[in-house]
């Protein structure tokens, strides 16, 4: 038998000096990526905070909304009560680090399950309680609870500059009657409104001064009314508008039967229905302002007054004649049923409630002569716990003497929010994770909340080696329905490295095994950072610092992966198989004798690896036999020939060889874990 010596790489060296050398290898990783997107009608995936991201069409698709912040409502909250909450955007933005033109319209509430609230409104012109200025980028937040206790909602919002959204499709309360364009009779989220003549008023009016002249005159004198004409205050209470009711415009119609004067009764009505909370009810609170030259009296309905009644399993009267009430809720211009005179409080003068000509209060009123106060009323809803009651808001008029009423602020079992701090939307990669080999092409993949909108390379990565040094900055991600991305404007960004111009980071050859990369995603908006133009589309999370990483921002996120260089076990075996002397039996190693080679090349784990290529420098002291070379798994098996070159398909089948000069090579384009490729040839000893 011929003699055996094997070759290693940690043994180059053997019989006649010949050595083995891997020039280099590269392993590839063979990876599953799994990836599914959920698609709902109102969420993405939770990516850098929980609960998921609202989104009504998909990423990518219609508007998107790129900031929120939590309002956690108390425990006594109870479905179909009245959520509120002042919100200040700009100071909002200010914690996120950003600034830009606060959209208006972007305002959306989003209950806890992370659905559309029903009813919900967002009022600009309201904030505090009181009437504030507007496209100052803050007001009051409300809506109709569908969730009740302690739960936290979150009201979503953006600027222009992410693009302008549209108007809030949802059912507005609008208790303060700012939904609505002047002139409107039947108010957006009111039931039913309805007026027995034209003439009459039932319209939602803007902040206005009026003058207004009555044809009445006083029955005592003959005279015109006092305090005729008269400029009047409509101004609303809160906000740009209020809603009018009764005779302002034009006089009271006249109603005669048998040449008698009618009271009017209904003349004007404005209904809405409320669903009562069946826990914690709360109360009911109307605000108004009455005025004109008309009385009406206690337990008295026939003359110029103002009505509200709760209608459900009873009907109760919390304002008007039948509440026994003028001096603490007055229903009319003026108290009494006859004309006013030095004595005596009625009607013939503007605004005078309880008082005489003079300006004497007759029943303990306080208010000034031809005030024109806003009124309140606060009623409790226990006896309507669990029921859905109509409020219904009515006018009654008899002729002459103008009267009517304004309406506004009206609200019922109010729970108040709690603010917390300013969100944005999330960055998640998906890709890379796990291991990576030398020479391997790093797949980026990248999933948002919300669709990026910087106008230049929206989302980017950075690269890291285990030593924390950056060494790929600013890869420029699509989502374009290429570079790996499957669909075109979704919530999928990527890059695959097949844009030459913009390629995704190789990892080097002869890089060692090694934990700790680094892959940093950022996914930028259109906002304007308030931390410097380097920062521009990125959100600061309130009181962090300003480093660009991902505890810092919401939309940056950071995934940390591995390098594994492959374990290559190399063997050459080589053979005597005949000499000059002895032929093939006990063949010696001497000038001529002819010797087959074997080099076994074993990926030993634990990665596939990839364009695995070896050169072994021929000996000057041996002479290859040209057509002698076969390959295969194992050297018993080596049996596919092999040409001399390195061209044609026997370089892939799946094994390549060549030789050139002293030099032979071989290829391989990838080896799993546990397999090996072998290459046999033959020549014979100088």
């Amino acid at each position: 038998m011929g003699s055996q010596t094997f070759w290693k790489l940690s043994a180059a060296t053997g019989q006649n000096g010949q050595s083995l050398r891997i020039l280099r290898w590269s392993i590839a990783v063979a990876m599953l990526c799994v990836f599914a997107l959920f698609f709902g009608t109102y969420s993405q995936a939770t990516l850098r905070t929980a609960p998921g991201w609202w989104d009504p069409d998909g990423v990518g698709s219609g508007s998107d909304w790129h900031y929120r912040v939590p309002v956690t409502l108390p425990s006594s909250s109870s479905v179909n009560s009245t959520g509120k909450v002042d919100i200040d955007f700009a100071a909002l933005m200010t914690q996120l680090g950003i600034s830009g033109t606060f959209d208006a319209n972007s305002v959306r509430v989003v209950r806890p399950n992370g659905t559309i609230a029903t009813v919900q409104e967002f009022t600009d012109t309201v904030y505090a309680g009181a009437t504030d200025a507007t496209g100052n980028s803050r007001g009051e937040v409300r809506w109709i609870v569908e969730d009740g206790g302690a739960q936290t909602y979150y009201v979503y919002f953006d600027i222009t500059e992410n693009g302008s959204k549209p108007a809030n499709p949802q059912t507005p309360i609008n208790g303060n009657f700012e939904r609505g364009s002047t002139g409107t009779q039947l108010p957006p989220g009111w039931g039913s409104a309805s007026k027995t003549n034209s003439a009459y008023d039932l319209q939602i009016r803007p902040s206005e001064s009026v003058q207004v002249t009555t044809d009445g005159i006083r029955p005592s004198t003959g005279t015109g009314a006092l305090f005729n004409p008269t400029t009047t205050d409509g101004t609303p209470r809160t906000g740009a508008q209020s809603f009018l009711m009764g005779a302002r415009t034009n006089n009271e119609p006249s109603v005669l039967v048998n040449g008698v004067a009618q009271s009017q009764t209904d003349a004007t009505m404005l209904t809405r229905t409320i669903a009562v909370p069946a826990t914690n009810p709360g109360s009911i609170t109307l605000r108004w302002r009455v005025e004109g030259w008309d009385s009406d009296t206690n337990n008295v309905t026939t003359y110029d007054h103002l009505q509200v009644e709760l209608v459900g399993s009873s009907t109760v009267d919390i304002v008007g004649p039948l509440t026994n009430a003028y001096t603490t809720y007055p229903f009319s211009p003026a108290f009494g049923a006859n004309d006013i005179a030095n004595n005596r409080s009625g009607y013939g003068s503007y605004n005078t409630f309880d008082m005489t000509t003079g300006g004497t209060h007759m029943n303990g009123m306080t208010v000034a002569n031809h005030g024109q106060v806003w009124w309140t009323r606060t009623y409790p809803l226990t006896a309507f716990a669990g029921q859905t009651i109509t409020l219904r808001f009515s006018t009654t008029h008899f002729e002459e003497f103008r009267s009517w009423f304004h309406i506004d602020d009206v609200e019922w079992s109010v729970v108040t929010a709690t603010l917390g701090n300013a969100e944005a939307f999330g960055v998640q990669i998906t890709s890379p994770t796990g291991s990576y080999a030398p020479g391997q092409v790093l797949p980026l993949r990248v999933q948002v909340d919300a669709k990026p909108t910087a106008a230049t390379n929206p989302l980017t990565a950075n690269i890291y080696n285990n030593a924390g040094t950056l060494v790929a900055t600013g890869i420029k991600l699509y989502n374009d329905g290429t570079h790996g991305d499957a669909t075109a404007n979704d919530a999928i960004w990527t890059n695959d490295g097949s844009d030459s111009a913009n390629p995704t980071y190789t990892i080097p050859l002869g890089t060692t095994s090694s934990s700790g990369w680094l892959v940093r995603a950022f996914g930028k908006d259109a906002s304007t950072s308030t931390l410097g133009a380097a920062n521009n589309g990125l959100v600061h999370r309130n009181g962090l610092a300003s480093p660009q990483v991902m505890a810092n921002y919401w939309n940056i996120d950071e995934n940390t992966f591995a390098v594994v260089a492959g374990t290559i076990s190399v063997t050459k075996v080589s053979n005597i198989v005949s000499d000059p002397v002895n032929g093939a039996t006990n063949p010696k190693a001497i000038p001529g004798a002819l010797v087959e080679y074997c080099i076994l090349i074993t990926n030993t784990g634990p990665t596939v690896v990839s364009n695995v290529s070896a050169l072994d420098s021929l000996p000057a002291a041996f002479t290859y036999a040209p057509g002698t070379m076969l390959s295969g798994t194992t050297c018993a098996g080596a049996i596919t020939a092999e040409d001399d070159d390195n061209t044609g398909a026997d370089e892939t089948d799946p094994f390549g060889a060549a030789i050139s000069g002293t030099s032979l090579t071989a290829t391989a384009s990838s080896l799993s874990a546990g397999q090996s490729f072998a290459l046999k040839f033959r020549g014979t000893i100088k």
